[in-house]
């Protein structure tokens, strides 16, 4: 594999700032948290809605930093089994995995689609107290998803083209 893959700068720039806003919403989480305790013990009851807003900063949190983590290549990776492979082969498993994060990629996109035009024409909500709508939510797990297999993607085709340049200079 491919270490010095690099991605447009566009998109880079899109990752590393969703990265930012997701640090941001990770240290409001850590305040409202903060804030809850400290209401907790000082008043004797929480902050009305805490559970809500702390589970939507969750799951922004969890998922705007996705595409940020594929792109600076801190996602696991295993690459033991493959290297024992010769260029050919590892331009055939590339190619595998682009069609597999392709496929998934579209499979992902659709559902979450649906279930965001879901939550909209029904008007969902949280269940707690503020009755938040889970909309936003939604549309952060789409978005995200879609950036994170754009990423995937390209980082996939620029290997791809690099194991292509090998394998031409290997057969010179």
């Amino acid at each position: 594999m491919t270490e010095d893959v690099t991605l447009p700068r566009p998109l880079l720039l899109t990752v590393r700032a969703l990265g930012v806003v997701a640090g941001v919403l990770l240290l409001a989480l850590i305040l409202l948290t903060i804030a809850d305790v400290v209401s907790r013990n000082a008043r004797d009851r929480s902050i009305v809605g805490t559970v809500d807003i702390a589970t939507m900063l969750l799951v922004a949190v969890a998922f705007l930093g996705l595409a940020a983590a594929e792109a600076d290549g801190r996602h696991v990776a295993v690459e033991l089994f493959e290297s024992r492979f010769g260029v050919r082969t590892r331009a055939v498993f590339s190619i595998l995995r682009g069609v597999l994060l392709i496929g998934l990629g579209v499979l992902l996109t659709w559902g979450l689609s649906e279930v965001l035009l879901s939550a909209v024409e029904r008007g969902e909500t949280t269940n707690d107290i503020l009755r938040l709508p889970t909309w936003p939510a939604k549309v952060v797990l789409l978005a995200s998803f879609v950036l994170f297999f754009v990423v995937a993607v390209w980082k996939e085709l620029l290997t791809f083209a690099a194991l292509r340049s090998e394998q031409s200079g290997v057969d010179r």
